[in-house]
């Protein structure tokens, strides 16, 4: 009898954990309880391209489950972004003066009320200032690029102020023939992996339901 009463108890604790988890699941990743915000306008910024020399941001409007908007920026590129969008760089002899961008990108949020978890679509032109160091001739390389990443965003700050982290892989769809700037030969890499953080806030354009 004691073996039953155990194996029962075993039973109904992960019958109970088990619906914890569906309820987490259903209310905050999925948000199926929370009511559906109502059409916003978005705008926010790239904190850490301000302490590089740089900044940007971007504006947006969401309605449903989406947000569309543009993305601008323009940067004295950190290392980690010259690896990723260059291979076959001499850095001695050639710098990436600076890098800035205009794209168009798309986030479709999990939750009605574009909270939590959102898979995204990141895409357009940047424009990368390549300087050779002993003659300090320049040139300008235009390449494209599509980026679909995963993220997260949340709100510290009541419902308006939001922190939006995502993670991406970054694909170059211009090619990656070989340039030469003076005697210096470089190209722009496939792609690679790419990482976002954004600080904003939202705005309500049309009343809530």
């Amino acid at each position: 009898m004691n073996k039953i009463t155990f194996i029962l108890s075993l039973l109904a604790g992960a019958t109970a954990f088990s619906q914890q988890k569906s309820s987490f699941f259903d209310e905050q990743i999925m948000g199926k309880t929370k009511a559906e915000s109502p059409i916003q306008l978005s705008l926010d910024a790239y904190p850490f391209l301000f302490l590089a020399n740089g900044g940007g941001g971007t504006a947006s409007i969401e309605f449903r489950h989406w947000q569309v908007g543009m993305a601008g920026f323009s940067v004295v590129p950190p290392d980690y972004i010259v690896n990723t969008f260059f291979r076959q760089i001499d850095t001695k002899t050639v710098t990436v003066r600076r890098n800035s961008g205009l794209e168009a990108f798309a986030n479709y949020y999990l939750r009605p009320d574009r909270k939590g978890v959102y898979a995204g679509l990141l895409g357009g032109p940047e424009w990368f200032v390549m300087n050779k160091r002993q003659t300090d001739q320049q040139e300008t390389l235009i390449k494209t690029y599509i980026v679909p990443r995963l993220g997260i965003r949340v709100f510290p700050v009541k419902k308006y102020v939001y922190a939006d982290a995502s993670l991406g892989w970054s694909f170059n769809l211009s090619g990656t023939e070989s340039r030469t700037i003076g005697q210096s030969v470089y190209s722009a890499s496939a792609g690679g992996f790419i990482y976002f953080l954004q600080i904003g806030a939202r705005f309500n354009l049309a009343k809530q339901r």
